[in-house]
């Protein structure tokens, strides 16, 4: 009798070490996961050809900053809430112009040269142009421009620093897609 009972108390203590094991990694991940960086899914085809929807990333965000042609993920804060996923296209003062006709598009006068997006830019959203992005801001665009909310709309806008939860680095899924990202 007693035998059986200390094994009983030592399955109970096995199952509490466990738990305590599970919880501990849950704690870790938790941790990193809210420092060092994480995992984003692409919702949508506003990365197209880049990205395609239900993509699982990797990201960074310990000491990310922000630079011109980077993709990330962010929160608008604008009443959007879920992560969106977008191309940096200017940062913190730079203007921003959209050349209705042709659709290219220029970043303080200059035409940014694109080998990545679907189709030419075009204007879209109620933003007008030339458009100054505010101190402590970025301009967001999707890759496949004539489908993405982005920048372009005010109900998006310029992503404020702090939205922005880090730098793309990597594809994951699906496995035949695994890639590092520019």
């Amino acid at each position: 009798m007693k035998n059986q009972i200390d094994k009983k108390k030592k399955l109970a203590a096995e199952w509490i070490y466990f738990f305590l094991q599970m919880a501990a990694v849950g704690l870790v991940i938790f941790l990193i996961n809210l420092t060092v960086g994480g995992f984003a899914i692409v919702h949508g085809e506003s990365m197209e050809p880049t990205l395609q929807n239900k993509n699982l990333l990797i990201y960074i965000k310990l000491g990310y900053e922000p630079k011109r042609g980077d993709i990330v993920i962010c929160h608008s804060g604008k009443g959007i809430e879920e992560e969106l996923v977008k191309r940096v296209i200017g940062g913190p003062g730079d203007v921003i112009d959209i050349d209705p006709l042709t659709g290219i598009l220029y970043v303080n006068g200059e035409e940014l040269k694109e080998d990545y997006i679907m189709d030419s830019t075009i204007v879209t959203g109620d933003i007008h142009y030339p458009a100054k992005v505010p101190k402590g801001q970025y301009f967001l665009l999707g890759d496949n421009r004539t489908v993405s909310m982005d920048s372009r709309y005010s109900e998006i806008g310029t992503i404020p620093k702090e939205k922005i939860d880090g730098h793309i680095v990597a594809r994951v899924f699906p496995f035949r897609k695994i890639s590092l990202m520019k």
